[in-house]
């Protein structure tokens, strides 16, 4: 009897025993799970934290974060649309440590691979949701311009044959509109394919005011609407729709284009 431990006593041991296994299972887990992270407080920091970030990374993990770094520094450098994802995508464009570290250095110091990773996608994701929204408000506000009368023809000039494009521009909005962008499309009846599918850039000298109309004259000198072979074109119609236009100020009305949209989109999906 007097060999034996009091039973409180035995207890207390197994506690301790099983303290120590969780604390124990804690640090192992601890271990397994953290992610290194860059440390971009000097060169030699640079390159020792990058080494063991990639270390941790799996080929798939790795070319996402490659994605990623492209990306962030390309979308200061350049306008976000079909180069730029080239760009992006393209595995001979991977940036050198030193452009990571000097364009990138206070964006990604003490973040690990993933959080990187995670970060431009919530961004990404917020940037296409801001600009589907303006998108499906864009016929609203581009109606206010309203393009009439489009007629397309071609001249004689003395011993040369120009193509000329005439109709009417009103600003039914409440701001001056100082330039406007135009889609146009030129087709013939029972023709399923377009002659022409060409944009106008358009700038209004002193503006167009509110509830003011202009008559617009337009004589391309170039592109797809100067094509001789069009002279000779019989019932044609024109079709003009507005796709944008610019305040006073310089500012366009939708500020981000269709494809920057897809550019995101597809950057997002490839970091999935």
């Amino acid at each position: 009897m007097m060999g034996r431990h009091p039973k409180p006593l035995r207890k207390s041991k197994m506690m301790m025993k099983r303290s120590i296994l969780a604390i124990l299972c804690c640090f192992l887990l601890s271990a397994c799970i953290f992610e290194p992270t860059f440390d971009t407080s000097s060169w030699e920091a640079f390159q020792k934290s990058s080494d063991a970030v990639r270390a941790k990374l799996s080929n798939e993990d790795l070319r996402r974060l490659h994605i990623a770094l492209r990306y962030l520094l390309l979308e200061s450098a350049q306008r976000v649309d079909g180069q730029m994802l080239n760009n992006v995508i393209a595995a001979e464009n991977l940036p050198t440590l030193r452009e990571i570290l000097v364009r990138l250095g206070p964006k990604i110091n003490g973040k690990s691979a993933s959080a990187i990773i995670q970060d431009l996608s919530i961004k990404l994701d917020a940037e296409i949701g801001q600009i589907e929204s303006r998108m499906r408000n864009a016929d609203g506000v581009l109606a206010a311009v309203e393009v009439g009368s489009p007629t397309y023809y071609w001249r004689r000039s003395g011993y040369i044959t120009k193509p000329v494009i005439e109709f009417t521009v009103y600003n039914g909005g409440k701001v001056p509109i100082s330039r406007v962008f135009i889609g146009g499309v030129l087709t013939t009846p029972n023709r399923s394919i377009p002659w022409v599918n060409q944009g106008l850039t358009l700038s209004f000298k002193g503006g167009l005011e509110p509830r003011e109309r202009r008559q617009m004259k337009f004589e391309p000198a170039s592109g797809e609407w100067a094509d001789k072979s069009l002279s000779d074109l019989t019932n044609a119609e024109l079709k003009l729709t507005v796709i944008n236009y610019e305040d006073a100020s310089g500012e366009k009305v939708i500020a981000v284009d269709s494809n920057g949209l897809e550019v995101r989109r597809k950057v997002r999906s490839l970091l999935q």
